[in-house]
């Protein structure tokens, strides 16, 4: 089954969100099913206790990229995708305590 069967874009805030980060749709689409790029997923519990998950891709030596999901009804959500110039292994050490 294709990613784009599976998946669903929580329309209004994924739009606003990636809009003012000049992310693309398509760049979304196009790196979400790369899991063998994925190098690290935090875990967190949200508002109404459905559980997130936010994906962490490894684009290249300066550059990572991470998906926010939640899985519901069969599908997977995705909430949010920002692009990092920056490194991220602070962060990322801190949710794999």
């Amino acid at each position: 089954m294709s990613i784009q069967k599976t998946h669903k874009i929580k329309q209004s805030f994924f739009d606003y969100g990636i809009d003012k980060r000049g992310i693309s749709h398509e760049k979304v689409i196009e790196i979400f099913p790369q899991f063998e790029n994925v190098y690290a997923i935090e875990i967190e519990p949200l508002k109404k206790g459905d559980l997130g998950y936010e994906l962490f891709y490894k684009l290249s030596n300066n550059t990572s990229f991470s998906i926010a999901t939640c899985p519901k009804d069969g599908q997977v959500l995705i909430i949010h995708a920002v692009e990092y110039k920056r490194s991220l292994e602070k962060r990322i050490k801190k949710f794999k305590r």
